[in-house]
């Protein structure tokens, strides 16, 4: 178990981290006491499940009905009651779910068929009508069973967050999550709330939660390597670390993390899929008995599945529900083994392929796989990805304990108690800029149709990439990386800067020209500030007088989230503001 030290804050502090799933959600809080050794709590029960609709589980379903009108009308738990289920059929509620993988960056599943938001609202107010809700159970929860955690919500104390994200998510998502958080109410919409929220990947999460706990204290030891497979609902996040120190624990991601949309939402979107097709021609192909199928599937046949060649039954109905042409007795559908394996093996060889890429070239004698989340309970998903450890020579264990609420206290960890030391950079960055015009150059012969003439006179070249780091690199929360740039304008009152930040996905190693993979580059996020009026300096040029300034953008590449400042010189002292960080809706 990991040995923490007092809180050293001055004051108490709750701090609220939230997992948002695919199909359940999680939620896990700390009242931080001074001089007191933290202690993470997890909210355990949800509107929908008192008395004897009570959950064992941690999670809370992640659906919400909306009326016909977009209001909002149950979310959650309260959606499995059997009044409300009655009030959505009679009224002809909306249902809404697997709204988080509509976040999902379009390199991730392009293309994929996901069930439809009917409700005319973007996803991101959905998102936030979720997150509003889940903030309000928490804090009735928090009220209800923590005297002190009571205390700190009543003296109106600024609370801290932690949202979760899948390991693919990058800038733009965590936009989009953060402006969820502000309609949410969450947080203000300024600089001290931007402070308040902080944003960690499920697959660190899980990492962090394995440590705290003491799930792999018997494979986390000094250079070590750990793969983390935390298979969850939406996504299956893979993430690598070497270990690096032993007491305490630190590690760095050693290698880029992998997040594939294969969780056991896919499952059951090919299992609706499979019995579709399967009963199209039968008097069962109707939605109530579609969905009453899927009900049973994903909370009886999929989870205790564990056999290709045993049949699995879907119970759904009654004694007169019979047809022998389609394997329907009494209420009860038979699938074949075969047919159930096909609806795990995609996400099976999925996850497979990924683990084979993240421990290429290691010494398989140092790895250890960490099987993690929901989806990890699933039998047949476990001896399918055992097998493929063994025959790599590969240890594989499945930690026992709640590992179904592994991201959401594992959050709270990272904020508490972090113990990753250095990142990988996800992509290779640069930034767009121009070159002067060389003659006996080669490459800018070839490009003469792009010269423009600079106010200072200058003929000058576009579609040149200036790279800053390259994808793989390791680095730590403090690395800096700088570039310089010259900026020129004619107008005098400009003294804002601005400059994009591109990621590259292509094979080379140092990129030199945007035009000769234009659909390798992407705009990640615009970096812009306001410098000292007084930096500027004057120049006069061919087409008259201008003014230019030398400035850097110094990128913090090493954290959960890109942080960025411009330099500039006054006097021969190097001055620096905060930029702001402008997201385009993909990276």
């Amino acid at each position: 178990m990991l040995q923490l030290e007092p809180y050293k804050g001055r004051s108490r502090k709750l701090v609220i981290a939230i997992d948002i799933g695919t199909t359940y959600s999680g939620v896990s809080y700390c009242v931080l006491d001074p001089g007191e050794i933290p202690k993470v709590l997890s909210v355990t029960r949800f509107p929908g499940q008192e008395g004897e609709n009570k959950s064992r589980d941690v999670k809370t379903p992640s659906v919400l009905y909306y009326d016909q009108q977009d209001h909002l009308r149950a979310v959650g738990a309260e959606t499995t009651l059997e009044n409300i289920k009655e009030e959505a059929y009679s009224q002809d509620w909306k249902h809404v779910k697997w709204f988080k993988l509509h976040l999902r960056p379009s390199s991730i599943l392009p293309g994929a068929a996901l069930p439809p938001i009917d409700v005319d609202k973007p996803v991101i107010e959905i998102l936030a009508d979720y997150l509003a809700y889940v903030f309000r159970c928490a804090k009735n929860f928090i009220s209800e069973t923590n005297p002190i955690g009571r205390q700190v919500l009543n003296s109106d104390t600024p609370i801290d967050f932690v949202l979760s994200h899948p390991n693919g998510w990058a800038g733009p998502q965590q936009n989009t999550m953060r402006r969820a958080a502000i309609l949410a109410k969450l947080i203000p919409d300024n600089v001290k709330g931007a402070s308040r929220l902080q944003f960690v990947t499920e697959g660190e999460a899980s990492l962090q939660f394995c440590i705290a706990t003491g799930l792999g204290e018997d494979v986390i030891h000094e250079n070590s390597i750990v793969t983390i497979v935390d298979c969850g609902g939406g996504t299956i996040d893979l993430s690598t670390y070497r270990v690096v120190g032993s007491r305490p624990v630190l590690v760095e991601e050693c290698v880029v993390p992998e997040c594939l949309i294969q969780g056991s939402t896919m499952v059951n979107h090919r299992a609706e899929q499979l019995l579709k097709d399967k009963l199209r021609q039968s008097r069962f192909s109707t939605a109530d008995d579609l969905d009453a199928m899927m009900t049973s599937f994903d909370t009886m046949t999929k989870p205790t599945f564990r056999d290709s060649s045993a049949t699995s039954y879907i119970k759904f109905g009654g004694p007169r529900d019979t047809d022998d042409t389609y394997n329907i007795r009494r209420g009860i559908l038979s699938l074949s083994g075969s047919e159930m394996a096909s609806l795990f093996q995609p996400s099976i060889d999925a996850i497979k392929t990924a683990i084979d890429s993240q421990l290429s070239g290691v010494d398989m004698n140092l790895a250890t796989l960490l099987l993690v989340g929901g989806f990890a309970t699933s039998p047949f998903l476990r001896a399918g990805l055992q097998a493929h450890s063994d025959s790599k020579g590969l240890r594989m264990y499945s930690p026992e304990g709640q590992t179904s609420k592994a991201v959401a206290e594992g959050a709270l960890w990272f904020y508490i108690d972090r113990r990753v030391r250095a990142r990988t950079a996800r992509y290779t960055y640069g930034s767009p800029c121009a070159r002067s015009y060389e003659p006996s150059n080669p490459e800018h012969i070839r490009r003469q149709h792009l010269l423009y003439t600079f106010p200072d006179g200058k003929l000058t070249l576009d579609e040149a990439f200036a790279c800053i780091i390259r994808k793989g690199t390791l680095v730590t929360e403090t690395t800096e990386y700088n570039f310089h740039f010259s900026t020129h304008t004619r107008d005098r009152n400009e003294h804002s800067i601005s400059t994009s930040v591109m990621s590259y996905r292509g094979a080379e190693i140092a990129p030199a020209w945007r035009d000769e993979e234009p659909d390798m580059f992407s705009v990640a996020c615009t970096v812009t500030a306001t410098e000292a009026e007084s930096s500027w300096r004057r120049g006069d040029g061919p087409l008259g007088p201008y003014w230019w300034q030398n400035y850097e953008v110094i990128l913090l590449l090493g954290l959960t989230e890109i942080q960025a400042q411009i330099a500039w010189w006054e006097d021969g002292v190097q001055r620096r503001t905060p930029a702001i960080i402008v997201y385009d809706d993909e990276e």
